[in-house]
């Protein structure tokens, strides 16, 4: 019987396997279940420009990248926009996630049973904390506050960026160093 249950996830089954190999053979007594985790595609986003309805409607704003930023005196604010119509700015950790419902309830029970979860992408970028294999990781590993931990090839982005995303821990790894990052995050009387 494993006494450390470890999810391995990544956007092909190949390479979750092929993960969860170098796991067991660094850490023996861990028990590895590999997952291929497919985010369904997004939306195209309309191009930017006068008419576009990036804008108030009015041509008031400052073009900053495609988007149009309101510009001018910010409405009062008072006892009114306070409550669920308002709930303010969003408290720290994962983005939603983008799973149909059953796949995302099935990811959610896996990580449930794991005690770490490791979520494989070949770069971590700001796009990679918004959306993908990483953002599901965080989603499904939340609710039973299960670390999530991350292996990429290369990470652009910084300890507070992947911090408050919900991961702890991201670590650049060539083929050879994931023996490294099983002993790290598998408890040596486990291995």
């Amino acid at each position: 019987m494993p006494l450390v249950h470890v999810l391995l996830l990544a956007e092909t089954l190949p390479d979750a396997e092929r993960l969860a190999s170098a796991w067991r053979a660094a850490a023996p007594h861990a028990g590895t279940e590999a997952r291929a985790v497919r985010v369904p595609a997004a939306a195209a986003v309309p191009a930017a420009g006068p008419g576009t309805g990036h804008d108030d409607g009015a041509g008031r704003g400052v073009l900053l990248a495609g988007p149009a930023i309101p510009v001018g005196r910010p409405a009062a604010v008072g006892p009114q926009d306070v409550g669920p119509a308002h709930p303010g700015p969003a408290a720290p950790g994962p983005a939603p996630s983008a799973l149909p419902r059953a796949e995302q309830a099935a990811l959610t029970d896996a990580a449930a049973r794991a005690d770490v979860v490791v979520a494989y992408v070949t770069l971590l970028d700001g796009e990679g904390l918004h959306r993908g294999v990483v953002v599901e990781a965080a989603a499904a590993a939340a609710p039973h506050a299960v670390p999530v931990v991350v292996l990429t090839g290369r990470s652009q982005v910084s300890r507070r960026e992947w911090s408050t995303a919900g991961l702890s821990g991201v670590h650049e790894v060539a083929d050879d160093d994931v023996a490294r990052v099983a002993r790290t995050w598998t408890p040596g009387w486990a291995r």
